[in-house]
């Protein structure tokens, strides 16, 4: 019995610092050194124009540090590179997902929605680019240029042929 208030008492203080820690914002981890290798590997491997083994250095890293957003962005530029913008767009929304206020990773996806013709929705990333800014944005004015030049003309090499369906006997 003599115990009951102090327990009650050490329990609430406990439960008190331990909350006290979860509305707060996690810290910048440290970056992980086999990632930073793998980084580096990729970046050398792009400057060298192989965009392929870039890639798969920049997934290996990504496997490492799954919360680095840098290395999403990178892969959303290779992406972009390859002409895949929905894969790219997947890259930088995951990477905005981590750091919801960075302009470079807003600036990339609304260049790749531009790559898929999606005009509407890069216009609605820029908006939440001009509103991050606040004042003169200069991420903001490829996406502008690219809003202003219009979605891209598919040519007609590009087009795939509708698949013909069998005709029934």
């Amino acid at each position: 019995m003599r115990f009951t208030p102090a327990s009650i008492m050490l329990a609430a203080a406990l439960a008190l610092s331990a909350s006290s820690t979860l509305g707060k914002k996690a810290d910048v981890p440290v970056p992980n050194a086999r990632a930073v290798q793998w980084t580096v590997k990729a970046q050398e491997a792009l400057a060298a124009g192989n965009i392929t083994q870039a890639r798969d250095a920049y997934e290996t890293a990504l496997l490492l540090a799954p919360q680095d957003p840098g290395i999403y962005m990178a892969l959303g530029k290779i992406a972009r590179l390859q002409k895949m913008p929905g894969k790219a767009i997947r890259y930088f929304g995951r990477a905005l997902e981590i750091d919801p206020d960075n302009q470079t990773a807003l600036q990339g996806e609304g260049l790749a929605m531009m790559d898929k013709g999606a005009t509407e929705s890069a216009r609605e990333t820029l908006a939440k680019l001009r509103t991050i800014c606040k004042q003169s944005c200069a991420s903001a004015e490829p996406l502008v240029a690219a809003i202003a030049a219009g979605a891209p003309k598919v040519a007609a090499a590009d087009k795939v042929p509708a698949p013909r369906m069998p005709e029934a006997n």
